[in-house]
């Protein structure tokens, strides 16, 4: 028995070691610096990570008065040794897998990224303007790496994601998208007719949902197709009287709160708020 034992890991390790020798692999020199986009998603209990190279937010439902932009951040991570000086990286938008339009859908420096002294990541950031384009659909920003003098890019690796034990596949560390939307649908917020929201709230439109949103601290959810506690019947009047005081409040401050159309907002026809004439 003790020899069999011995034998059959050793014939399973020449297997392997044939069946590695069949696969080509390019081998890495420690003096390349490779630069490639890798944003880390989730570490498992046995230490295993998942990693993505894009990243999606929605704007839906969040007050349009605080939230009017929001930056995100695409890590660039260094393959190879760290310098005692600053390296800069050359990113460029990628134009044909990007619908977004800059300037009115966001805002960038591409001469900021840069691998500083000492340090093998570099964080890229860019500012996405909430512009009423992504309520039509969601729109994307690809960026795309570009070898220079300090580096090369290290255009695919193997993903070691792995759900439901699909195979891994490659992920292109040269390009990292975001997508940013804000898509609104009643057929989304069933909600908002289980409680005849329209007889207290008025007609609905998204600058309406997300102020209202705001102000009572629903979210989403709250407005699904079962009470949560928060957006229920029995209490719409109260919501609807304590909305009418602040959007008077608002307008006797000197700062109305605007609707859609940018008007003053206003509610129901029981509701309604009764804005002062201005001669």
């Amino acid at each position: 028995m003790k020899k069999i034992n011995w034998i059959l890991p050793m014939c399973a390790f020449a297997a392997a070691f044939t069946a590695c020798n069949e696969e080509t692999i390019d081998l890495y020199e420690v003096e390349d610096a490779k630069i490639y986009f890798q944003d880390q998603t989730y570490t498992n209990a046995d230490g295993s990570a998942g990693y993505s190279t894009s990243t999606k937010f929605s704007f839906m439902g969040l007050d349009p008065e605080v939230w009017k932009d929001v930056v995100f951040k695409s890590p660039v991570k260094l393959m190879g040794a760290v310098a005692d000086h600053d390296r800069y990286c050359t990113v460029t938008v990628d134009a044909e897998n990007t619908t977004m339009v800059e300037g009115r859908d966001y805002e960038i420096d591409l001469d900021t990224l840069r691998i500083k002294a000492g340090e093998n990541i570099g964080n890229f950031a860019v500012r996405f303007l909430r512009s009423k384009a992504i309520r039509d659909e969601a729109l994307k920003l690809t960026l795309r790496l570009v070898p220079n003098e300090n580096f090369t890019v290290l255009e695919k690796y193997k993903s070691s994601n792995s759900w439901a034990n699909t195979t891994a596949k490659d992920i292109d560390g040269s390009r990292y998208t975001f997508t940013i939307d804000e898509i609104y649908s009643l057929d989304n917020l069933p909600g908002w007719n289980r409680v005849n929201a329209t007889k207290y709230f008025g007609e609905w439109n998204p600058t309406k949902y997300s102020y209202i949103n705001s102000f009572f601290g629903f979210t989403n959810d709250d407005w699904g197709h079962f009470e949560t506690g928060k957006v229920t019947a029995a209490r719409m009047p109260f919501y609807a009287r304590q909305l009418q005081k602040e959007l008077l409040r608002r307008f006797n401050e000197g700062n109305p709160v605007l609707d859609d159309d940018g008007s003053y907002m206003q509610l129901g026809e029981d509701y309604q708020v009764d804005y002062p004439t201005q001669e």
